[in-house]
């Protein structure tokens, strides 16, 4: 029985969540609840963690890793991470901040100069804090992906814009730093570290028995990404229990210390209401590498992940210990992200009306 078989732990008799409501709802129901939104989702396949104060790591699997299988989703089926990469590098980049081999806040082109930028001055006020708490500049992706030229969309510290390109530079910067390349560091920094042995940032022959497929919202099955190369911003191929791991060590302190394990998930920028715009929310922030919520209950983390028919959510309570991660290999998957954390850790969240994302609405659709 291999480690994460040990992990896998069903929810038993007398556990149970509580949501905010004062609701208890118990694992069979929340089983039944996550099945009804796969199937009115179109979604073939989920796989779950849930993280709780001094409990292990439940794990949770749902349905198919391809829709015209009988090969069900297990603790092993990796699934593409999407941006739920992003959070890990920033990790990362962290632990250089406390090795004193980068610092925040001194311009990256000191470091490396970026010819896909040169042409615009403005790119050298670019630095690691302002990649980390999308305010590059950078636009997420620029027009011509096979081009080497990226142009700036804002001044960088301006305003907070999401941007994987600010990935990319900065990835190209710890490259350079460290003198190595980006996947074998992020294996020798992260991944054996955390014990993420079902995870890498390009593809592995060991996850080829065991993947899930991309589907759309019409369960049509799509051509599997296999990187070959690493992308900070969206290349992770990872499970639910090894991503479970990395928010652990958040929870836990561990990998980085005290003080810049605080300044990493303290607010940095506001959120507009909207990903495309808007009023800015209070209470609602990004940090460095991940979204942040301070509320009266306590303060929320979250990320989420988007690479077409490959969706991936997680939130989790700094305050409370506290927090849940899921994948799902189908086009809608993050349509009841909201329904999920609210029957698992509980509350109402910002997160969801910036992603869009609300699945009461979604049925009216359907209907």
């Amino acid at each position: 029985m291999n480690r994460h078989a040990f992990m896998f732990i069903m929810w038993l008799g007398g556990f149970c969540l509580q949501i905010h409501a004062q609701q208890v709802l118990s694992p069979n129901h929340l089983d039944t609840l996550i099945q009804q939104m796969m199937t009115q989702a179109k979604v073939p396949g989920l796989s779950l963690a849930l993280l709780g104060p001094n409990e292990p790591i439940s794990l949770k699997m749902y349905g198919m890793t391809k829709a015209d299988s009988s090969q069900k989703v297990d603790v092993n089926t990796v699934f593409e991470a999407a941006s739920l990469t992003k959070p890990i590098f920033a990790y990362a980049v962290m632990q250089l901040v406390e090795a004193g081999k980068i610092d925040l806040d001194k311009p990256l082109y000191q470091y490396l100069p970026y010819a896909d930028a040169a042409f615009d001055g403005r790119y050298k006020q670019i630095t690691a804090r302002l990649v980390l708490s999308h305010r590059s500049g950078f636009p997420n992706w620029r027009r011509n992906r096979q081009k080497p030229r990226v142009n700036m969309s804002f001044t960088p510290g301006e305003r907070f814009g999401y941007s994987g390109e600010g990935f990319v530079y900065l990835q190209k910067v710890v490259e350079k730093i460290t003198g190595m390349p980006i996947n074998d560091w992020m294996e020798q920094q992260i991944l054996k570290p955390l014990k993420m042995n079902h995870s890498g940032f390009v593809w592995k022959a060991d996850f080829e028995s065991d993947f899930a497929f991309p589907h759309n919202d019409k369960k049509a099955i799509g051509q599997k990404y296999k990187p070959t190369q690493a992308n900070m911003a969206y290349s992770l191929q990872t499970t639910a229990a090894d991503y479970a791991l990395f928010l652990q060590a958040l929870l836990d302190s561990k990998g980085l210390n005290q003080a810049l394990l605080a300044e990493m998930l303290s607010p940095q920028t506001p959120l507009p209401e909207r990903f495309s715009g808007g009023e800015i929310v209070p209470q609602s922030f990004w940090g460095l590498g991940m979204g942040v919520e301070q509320l009266s209950d306590g303060t929320y983390l979250w990320h989420w992940g988007d690479n077409g028919d490959f969706k991936a959510f997680y939130m989790v309570n700094l305050t409370k210990k506290e927090g849940v991660v899921y994948f799902a290999n189908g086009e809608k998957g993050l349509d009841f992200a909201d329904e999920i954390i609210y029957h698992t850790i509980g509350g109402a969240h910002h997160a969801f009306s910036f992603l869009g994302i609300n699945w009461q609405q979604e049925l009216k659709k359907q209907k």
